[in-house]
């Protein structure tokens, strides 16, 4: 009973970053676009869901307001199965053309993880229960967990696939872009849930609570934020270091530099400008095509002409 309370206690610590998951999707929710989004797209809009119940059960258990530990525990690995399972199916998502049969693939899934909560839930051959030392509480495995260990990582690799397979199927530079950036956002979660199962697997109690959360939200932010193009290039421009940045950098300083002429009774001639604004278009444009001036005259609907007439004026 002393471990009990001390692990209660500690618990309350691990509560924080369930809250802020919480706070912070209830945040992204607020703002009407992602509202709308929700019934657009019903696969983040089940993500979402899932992961704020998820949260919503860590602070009850972890807060100590709800203390059926065994239920909690099951309650919390059925979530992630979910959790796993949509994962996959974005990723899936994401391809214009994967090569599957979608409602095969889906019914697949669903079968799976029906079957595999049902046993966390009403037997313990998956878990067989809690124990408790003095930091937290954990799950007992039972005899057969190592199929939750194999679910859980079939799922996120395939996840991990669908992602690549899109950038490397990718009919633009932007979409790939997306798929990277999508990837890289989940890097954290699949690194830390990897070493979890790694080390449960060796007898090692560990906690995901204190990375799963934040993982988690990092991922679906990310999603959520690169869902339309326009977006995309909104994301990557506060990305330190990215074309994107860069071109829009050097774009913002020659408006601001023009307009603030205005405002001290400076000439500002009006073709002068239009040109440096032209002139700066361009250069990023054949920047993005690798030095290709005829896709670039293509993709701003101008001539070649044009285009080596501004580049001249940029050598010279």
């Amino acid at each position: 009973m002393d471990e009990l309370r001390v692990a209660q206690e500690f618990n309350q610590f691990l509560a924080i970053p369930s809250l802020t998951v919480i706070f912070c999707i209830l945040f992204l929710l607020a703002i009407q676009r992602w509202r709308s989004l929700l019934f657009q797209n019903l696969l983040i809009a089940a993500f979402i869901v899932t992961l704020l119940f998820m949260n919503f059960l860590e602070v009850l258990t972890f807060g100590n307001l709800y203390t059926n530990y065994d239920f909690s525990i099951r309650a919390y690995n059925c979530t992630a199965i979910i959790l796993a399972s949509l994962f996959l199916c974005l990723g899936e998502n994401l391809n214009a053309d994967s090569g599957i049969d979608k409602r095969f693939l889906y019914s697949i899934i669903i079968l799976t993880s029906s079957l595999l909560i049902w046993a966390i839930l009403f037997t313990d051959i998956v878990i067989s229960g809690y124990s408790v030392n003095a930091f937290s509480i954990f799950r007992n495995p039972g005899d057969l967990y190592w199929l939750f260990q194999i679910f859980a990582f079939l799922y996120i690799t395939l996840g991990v696939y669908f992602i690549t397979r899109g950038i490397f199927l990718a009919t633009n530079d932007l979409d790939r872009k997306r798929y990277r950036v999508i990837l890289i956002s989940f890097f954290p979660l699949v690194i830390t849930s990897f070493l979890v199962l790694i080390f449960m697997h060796f007898g090692a109690n560990l906690n995901l609570s204190l990375f799963l959360p934040i993982c988690t939200l990092l991922f679906i932010t990310v999603y959520l934020f690169t869902e339309s193009r326009h977006d995309l290039f909104r994301f990557l421009v506060n990305v330190p270091y990215s074309p994107e940045r860069a071109a829009y950098k050097a774009l913002n300083n020659r408006v601001i530099e023009y307009i603030s002429k205005t405002q001290t009774n400076e000439k500002l001639p009006l073709k002068e400008f239009m040109h440096d604004i032209e002139t700066a278009i361009i250069e990023n444009v054949l920047e993005i095509k690798d030095g290709n001036h005829s896709l670039t005259a293509e993709l701003l609907s101008v001539s070649l002409s044009t285009v080596y007439r501004n580049k001249k004026k940029k050598d010279g």
